[in-house]
Parts: structure tokens; sequence; C-alpha cells
């Protein structure tokens, strides 16, 4: 990475490019995202036959059950080539998306058969709907009774704050139910039921234990080496981790490679003079447990002003040992509260809702301070972290 990336540097007066300020802008590469509607059609992109869109109301939409199988189905009869391998949190501009190429294996014969089969299904499935209650309303009548719900509850609330309706996230039908009670868009949502292929459509992994019974030492190699978060213990244990795409060896490849890189940016962030660190903020940057998107924020908010940081968020519970502080508290900007009034903590939070994915924090809001303590301006990106940001530096 550029030696001068994170250092500190003299204010400049014009308007950064999109995405984030000049000399801080991510690698150009093929592997790159594009908006939430994007990631909505990825949501709904290529399931199995046996998993389903959660849709929020109980049970699958069944036209979405019904288009979703038939586009699947087609998708491998025709042989419609490989979506790009991405790694979570990866943005993948218009441009930049491959061509597929379509094999000239298959007519109208196979699209008739294809339509057929669906259609037989989607029958079937829509005549057992009357013999079946909706699963929402079941686990709300369960909740009472269900010693997991806590830990469900507990694990749907992390995820809404942390990891964000730009990820697909593949869980259960209890997880998506909670899920989408917290007011989670059921467009990010995948329910697995029978097959792996619902990991494989989404970004994160919600596994009970339930889950990681059942399919086994088939998930290791779809999920990465170390959890982003894990709630409860024994038989309610829930385990949140990123989907590897690229499979784990790959996976850990890059996350040791991006370990690397948050050293080098947090010795960096730790030598400039227009940034004061608490104690254990210094520490966990001199470990590179810090986010590189927040160290990137952090280097570009210092060219124009003084900032105080007392913390990057609350440890989270059941976390890798590897895995970033994505959250970043700022106290003071030039002397000044950061949630205040003043025309320094206006300008920095002009500046932090001008960013542009993947710097733009999930979620930023004023956090009240405590005995002791002072309020803090905090922000949020979406975990998982993404692990290739330095990759292929510019020149």
């Amino acid at each position: 990475m550029p030696q001068n990336f994170f250092e500190p540097r003299s204010p400049v007066n014009r308007v950064p490019p999109a995405g984030m300020a000049p000399g801080l802008e991510p690698p150009r590469r093929l592997a790159d995202s594009t908006d939430q509607d994007q990631r909505t059609e990825a949501a709904s992109a290529d399931p199995a036959p046996s998993e389903t869109v959660w849709t929020g109301r109980g049970e699958p939409s069944w036209m979405r059950v019904y288009w979703n199988t038939l586009r699947s189905f087609i998708r491998r009869r025709v042989g419609l080539g490989p979506k790009p391998s991405r790694i979570p949190g990866q943005r993948i501009p218009d441009e930049r998306i491959p061509d597929r190429q379509v094999r000239r294996r298959s007519g109208p014969i196979v699209l008739a058969a294809a339509v057929i089969v669906v259609a037989l299904a989607a029958t079937a499935v829509l005549a057992d709907v009357g013999t079946h209650h909706r699963p929402e309303s079941v686990g709300r009548r369960a909740a009472a009774a269900d010693p997991a719900a806590a830990v469900r509850t507990a694990a749907a609330r992390w995820i809404v704050q942390n990891i964000g309706a730009g990820h697909v996230v593949a869980c259960d039908a209890a997880v998506c139910g909670a899920l989408t009670a917290l007011g989670f868009p059921a467009s990010s949502l995948t329910w697995v039921q029978s097959s792996v292929q619902g990991f494989q459509s989404a970004d994160v992994a919600v596994l009970t234990t339930t889950l990681a019974a059942r399919f086994g030492a088939t998930l290791t190699p779809l999920t990465a080496p170390e959890p982003l978060a894990v709630f409860g213990t024994g038989n309610q244990t829930i385990t949140i981790t990123a989907v590897a795409h690229a499979g784990r060896a790959a996976y850990a490849q890059q996350m040791a490679a991006d370990l690397s890189a948050r050293k080098l940016a947090g010795a960096a962030l730790l030598a400039n003079h227009r940034i004061s660190f608490a104690p254990q903020a210094r520490i966990l940057l001199a470990r590179g447990l810090v986010d590189l998107r927040v160290c990137a924020l952090l280097a570009f908010a210092s060219s124009g002003h003084t900032l105080t940081v007392p913390s990057f968020g609350p440890a989270v519970p059941g976390a890798g040992p590897d895995i970033p502080y994505s959250s970043l508290e700022i106290t003071a900007v030039d002397q000044q509260p950061a949630t205040g009034g003043s025309a320094a903590a206006a300008a920095l939070r002009a500046l932090v809702a001008a960013q542009r994915a993947p710097y733009l924090p999930l979620t930023t809001s004023p956090l009240p301070g405590s005995a002791g303590t002072a309020a803090a301006l905090l922000l949020r990106y979406a975990q998982p972290a993404p692990v290739d940001l330095l990759e292929n530096p510019a020149p």
C-alpha cells in the first residue's frame, strides 16, 4: 500500500471525488459492488429449488418462490455462466460485471420443461399451504416457552445493527422471523431449509446448532475461519459468520493480508499528531484490529480537523481474534464536542455523510455520555469488513 496512505495531511480546499478523498480511493477491482438495488437482486438470484427468499409475512411469497425456482432451474439447465466470485462486503460496479456467456447446448424444449417442472412444484406447494401454520405465527406462539427465543432476539438485533441490509443473510425460519420482526428487509434474507445452496447465495450465514448439525462438515468450506459473533451456549448457540465464496482457505489468506495492512495503517495513524487516541484504542490500532474503512476515514478527516477518539466500540461477543473492530467513537473535533452544534461538528458530520460505499458508515448516531465519559459521535460500518480493500493499489 502507498506509504503515505494514512500519513497526516495538510488541509485541501477541493471537493473529493466519488467514494473518498484524493489518494484514499479503493483500488479498481473486478469484484467491486453496486448499490442497494443490486444487493437486493443478489439476495434473490439463484436460490436452489429448496431455498426461498423470506418475505416477512410468515411464509415465502409463492410468486417469488415460483420465479426464483424457475430462474435457478433454467440457469442450471441452459448453462448460464457462473456469477463472478466475490468476497463479502465487495461492491461490483455495473461496468465491471463480466458478461455472462450462454452455452448454446439447450433450446426451447429445455425451457418448456423447466416451466412445466417448476409449475408442478409450485402447484404442489400451494396445495400444501392450507395444512401448515405460518412459521412466523408459530414462532410468536412458542416464543414464551422457547428458551432460545432470547438468544435469537439478541443475535437478530446485532445483525440489524452491525450487518445491515446491504448484505444478504442466510438463516433458518426462526431467525429469519426474528429479523423481520425487527424490520430487517425480506429482500436481504435467504431462508435455508434443506440445502447448503442457500448459504452460497448469501454474504453472511447465521448458524443455529440445528443447522450446524444438519449440514455438518459441508459448511466448513463455505464459511470464514473466524466467526463475526456468537450468541448463547450449548444447544442454543447461534454463530454468525461470513460466507467464504472463494473457499475457506482463500478467505483465510485474504484475512491474513488484510491484517498486515491494518497493522501498517494503525502504525501510521498512531503517528498522526492530529488525532488523540485513548490507551485502549492505541492498543487495537497497534495490533491491526481496526477496520481499514475506519482507518481511512480517520486519515481523511484528520487532513482538515483534529480529532479525539476514545474507543472503537465495544467488543463483540464471540468474535474471532482477528476480526477487526468496525465502529468508531469521536468525542471532539477541533476541541469542540463532536455531537454539538459547532461549525466543526457540523462539518465532520457532513464529511461522514458525503462518503460513498465502502467508506460510508452503516449508521451514524450520537452516543450519550455517562458518568466520567463525554458524549460521542458513533459510526458503525457494516460487517463483515472487506478483506481485500487495499489489494492491487493504484500506482
